[in-house]
């Protein structure tokens, strides 16, 4: 994702998203917070010149123009590590096996790039905190971060060690 219309449909997903998903979990002051400062297309953009990718995830219709249904961003860091800075699926896509898929792309992109932990903060309430467990990774801390305006992230930094292709 390099251009400003696909940095906009991003942000504009990513607006959909928060909203549907957030709220109940953080409440709508913390999330206008958060979208204006971490998921806006200037934000985004803004990550992409600092070294972040950004992946939309699309699901095919034999029926129709695909739809676009999510997206990921991650960050190669320093020690053959990759941060996966952001995963949100719009809610029809969870449960279908999506995140799965998803999850087996960005592993084979570290891999591929001879990296050896992946890395991701989640709220310490948010379901997907399972999930991710279920896909290999655990706890390996217990984050509190202050994020301005107010707000904090309580969140737990979750790692998965990535074999060699």
């Amino acid at each position: 994702m390099t251009t400003p219309e696909q940095v906009a449909t991003v942000a504009a997903l990513a607006h959909t998203i928060w909203y549907e998903f957030y709220v109940p979990l953080i409440g709508r002051a913390q999330v206008d917070y958060m979208v204006g400062k971490f998921q806006s297309a200037a934000a985004m953009q803004a990550q992409i010149d600092q070294g972040y990718e950004y992946f939309l995830v699309r699901r095919a219709d034999a029926t129709g123009p695909a739809a676009e249904i999510g997206y990921c961003a991650v960050q190669e860091q320093p020690g053959r590590v990759m941060f996966l800075s952001k995963f949100y699926l719009h809610h029809a896509a969870r449960g279908s096996g999506t995140g799965r898929r998803c999850m087996e792309f960005i592993e084979g992109l570290a891999r591929r790039r001879g990296l050896s932990l992946l890395w991701l903060t989640v709220n310490k309430g948010n379901p997907s905190v399972q999930a991710y467990r279920r896909l290999g990774f655990r706890i390996a801390a217990e984050l509190v971060m202050d994020i301005g305006g107010g707000f904090v992230m309580d969140d737990y930094r979750m790692e998965k060690a990535l074999q060699a292709p």
